[in-house]
């Protein structure tokens, strides 16, 4: 699962696909979600084929509120409430 909406990052680059690298919970202070953004999901397949090859990619952490059972379903999710991936389509 991953997200596509298109983004220019700090430096100019656009992306358009979003996938969660990993969930953190701190127990009894808050979720982490660990975002992954690349050019293309293009080139996220290649990055799965070839781990050698290293795209550009930028990532960003997003916090919520605890939550122990929080799934990444349920991360996505939240993530599609926030700004940054308001109209996101799940791909």
């Amino acid at each position: 699962m991953a997200l596509f909406k298109k983004i220019e990052q700090s430096d100019g680059v656009v992306t358009d696909y979003h996938r969660i690298l990993f969930l953190q919970t701190t127990v009894n202070q808050q979720n982490s979600i660990v975002v992954v953004s690349y050019v293309s999901s293009d080139i996220r397949e290649d990055e799965k084929r070839n781990s050698l090859n290293r795209p550009y990619m930028r990532s960003k952490t997003y916090e919520t509120d605890y939550d122990p059972d929080m799934t990444i379903e349920e991360a996505y999710v939240f993530l599609k409430t926030l700004p940054d991936f308001k109209d996101a389509e799940d791909v």
